[in-house]
């Protein structure tokens, strides 16, 4: 082993491992975005069918790790659920909501669209 190898090597490696671990972190993002993004679109339309079952699938929504990870998405969704004067929009207007969902959906796209740009950025392909 030349002294090239002994001095720098060990710099090195962990660097690729930090890079391969973010690299796994954000696919895994973009999955669960991609995931949540179906979630939202299929409720836009439950909430329509269903308007009790939509309150529910929206409270559970609002309460995944992946939602409250995302300020902007978790605030939307919030609106989505109660309105001005606590009404429960899922009940009263669900075609309000369901525009609202839309919006979410848009909101989810973009931070899809931001991970991806990371990703690119973190391999060098910029």
């Amino acid at each position: 082993m030349n002294w090239l190898q002994q001095n720098f090597l060990p710099q090195i490696k962990p660097l690729q491992r930090v890079a391969m671990s973010d690299r796994l972190r954000i696919e895994r993002n973009i999955e669960r975005l991609n995931s949540l993004r179906t979630a939202v679109h299929n409720l836009g339309f439950f909430a329509i069918a269903s308007q009790s079952g939509g309150y529910q699938a929206l409270q559970d929504l609002l309460d995944d790790r992946l939602v409250k990870g995302r300020p902007v998405v978790f605030e939307k969704l919030k609106s989505a659920l109660t309105g001005e004067n606590n009404q429960k929009l899922v009940l009263d207007a669900p075609t309000r909501v369901q525009s609202i969902l839309n919006e979410v959906e848009e909101l989810v796209q973009r931070e899809i669209i931001k991970e991806e740009r990371e990703l690119r950025s973190l391999l060098g392909d910029v």
